[in-house]
């Protein structure tokens, strides 16, 4: 696999992070790229708001205090969330989410009653979403990799919802830090780096380290319906060699650059909340 993955990369390497397409089986319609600004906004939006949801539960602030913040938060990142919504193939996790990311503005409004309702519909829309991920299939990272990504945007507003509601938030808490842990396993990059035009012939006269220009690689993974990379970073270099195996490389910039265009990135960011 990571042979094939060489041959492909290394006949267009660049310095720059590359975002790829998703499609989700049964649709008809064309995958989406996710655009790496719109991921990076949502995980501001998620270690903020998840920060904010933290704050209200250890007595930081009032729950009406981290609505406030949650509220403010999403109005700075909406138009990333509900483009991230649209570039979903999945009309009801689409819907579900640009309807509660919309209402939230107006929760202050909401009677008891209201509260508990729709927090009961935005709970809902979270366990839909954690659902497709099994739904989607294994072999659909990219599917699976924007899921994840935009549980990110929604996972806050239906804690809080929950909190606004008087309803518990535990068993919430314990799915998303569940399905988080899940997305950064999944997304964790895989990094490697292969020297520019060397045969194996070459490795037979030069046995020892050799010093030499090369590609390196970060993925999040490999999506075989769309048969193109998650989260791809990549750049060019110098690195000693062996063999044809690379001896040693800091991949932590690239490590970086594709977790910040994954769900890789947003589990990491909640996580550091919601875990003791």
């Amino acid at each position: 696999m990571v042979t094939r993955m060489k041959k492909r990369l290394l006949a267009g390497v660049s310095a720059t992070v590359l975002a790829t397409g998703v499609l989700v089986p049964g649709t008809a319609r064309p995958a989406q790229a996710v655009d790496p600004g719109t991921v990076a906004s949502i995980i501001q939006f998620a270690a903020a708001a998840f920060s904010y949801f933290k704050g209200s539960q250890n007595g930081g602030m009032t729950i009406e205090q981290a609505t406030r913040q949650i509220i403010s938060a999403v109005n700075t990142s909406r138009d990333a969330i509900i483009a991230h919504a649209d570039a979903l193939a999945v009309a009801e996790a689409t819907a579900c989410v640009r309807h509660h990311v919309l209402e939230f503005a107006d929760i202050a409004e909401f009677s008891l009653s209201l509260k508990q309702r729709w927090a009961q519909d935005v709970t809902s829309c979270v366990t839909l979403i954690d659902a497709l991920w099994s739904g989607v299939g294994a072999d659909n990272t990219g599917a699976r990799n924007q899921l994840g990504i935009l549980l990110g945007a929604i996972g806050p507003i239906a804690l809080v919802a929950r909190a606004e509601a008087r309803f518990s938030t535990a068993e919430l808490t314990t799915l998303l830090v569940n399905a988080f842990n899940r997305a950064k396993l999944r997304f964790q990059p895989t990094c490697f780096g292969t020297p520019y035009f060397i045969n194996e012939e070459f490795w037979l006269y030069h046995p020892e380290p050799v010093w030499l220009d090369g590609g390196f690689f970060c993925y999040g993974g490999y999506d075989s319906i769309v048969q193109d990379y998650v989260g791809m970073a990549s750049t060019g270099g110098r690195a000693w060699f062996q063999g044809g195996n690379l001896l040693e490389y800091d991949f932590s910039p690239l490590v970086d650059a594709s977790s910040r265009q994954t769900a890789h990135g947003v589990a990491v960011a909640a996580l550091a909340q919601l875990q003791p």
